[in-house]
């Protein structure tokens, strides 16, 4: 069976180091420290097209190219000033009429199955510390959402069916 990497994008700000624990199905992924940007968070006017990849799930079993759906999702932050959650990608997903491979990372999902917000956001039933926000970008593609320090963002991360030859 072939399981794919999801690497997730975002930005971290704070001038001492930001600790991320995420989860998925209650299985802690990740828990460590991220590249910080020793700046004041930004605003909603930022250009999104530069973020980092704040950590990666690898070759992970709770996402074979054979699934298709969502799992649930939590992210604590701690230190800093908090974080920006941008893009999910994955490989092994299919782009345009190309097949998926282990090196090709795209977005790891596309609107189907249709999550809650009928929107291509991986993130769906999103909640920071027990409250249903706005996202600070709302578009009908990605948003993007601020995690501040001492805060959990738990949501629905929903992922395409993989593709490969």
């Amino acid at each position: 069976m072939t399981n794919r990497t999801l690497q997730f994008l975002g930005l971290a700000y704070g001038n001492s180091a930001v600790t991320i624990t995420a989860t998925i199905d209650n299985v802690v992924v990740y828990n460590d420290t991220v590249t910080t940007l020793d700046e004041v968070m930004l605003d909603p006017g930022t250009d999104w097209t530069t973020t980092n990849q704040l950590f990666a799930v690898e070759n992970s079993d709770q996402f074979p190219i054979e699934f298709a759906g969502s799992r649930v999702m939590s992210v604590t932050v701690t230190g800093g000033e908090g974080i920006f959650l941008t893009h999910v990608l994955s490989n092994y997903m299919a782009q345009s009429a190309q097949v998926g491979n282990a090196t090709t990372f795209v977005s790891c999902y596309y609107g189907t199955p249709t999550n809650s917000e009928e929107t291509s956001d991986c993130r769906s039933n999103v909640v920071i510390d027990g409250v249903a926000p706005e996202p600070y970008v709302k578009s009908p593609g990605i948003w993007t959402w601020q995690v501040n320090d001492g805060s959990t963002l738990v949501c629905n991360l929903n992922v395409g069916l993989g593709n490969v030859a």
